[in-house]
């Protein structure tokens, strides 16, 4: 007695190769965009919130604002659990970076922030 087998994103009957998964090239390519979409998924929200981030930062530099009180970006919903990248270059001085901007929470309650690459960047 053998088991039927059938296409694991359809279920319709496979005829052909035994280690045939898929009853045709749709259902393949439909199966494994489907497996693409969600892993995709977690990674868009989080560029998403990047992006947001981004914009806010830039926003205050392009208006001459360098240092903003950490309430007042709160307040522009910035999001200080996400950044592309942080160092640490002086003890008790953390820096992150939002794609090209670079921030650091001083103290005092500010936030410094400033432009340039993680590489030619001079650290506040």
């Amino acid at each position: 007695m053998t088991m039927e087998r059938t296409c694991i994103r359809c279920g319709k009957p496979l005829h052909g190769r035994v280690d045939k998964k898929f009853c045709s090239d749709d259902c393949r390519t439909d199966y494994h965009n489907q497996l693409r979409r969600e892993r995709e998924r977690d990674l868009r929200s989080i560029n998403r919130i990047l992006a947001s981030n981004w914009k806010i930062l830039t926003t205050f530099l392009r208006n001459g604002r360098s240092k903003v009180p950490v309430a007042e970006l709160a307040g522009h919903n910035f999001n200080f659990e996400v950044y592309t990248n942080t160092r640490r270059r002086i003890p008790g001085r953390r820096t992150f970076w939002c794609y090209n901007c670079a921030y650091r929470v001083s103290r005092s309650g500010l936030v410094h922030i400033w432009e340039g690459t993680c590489q030619n960047i001079a650290y506040l």
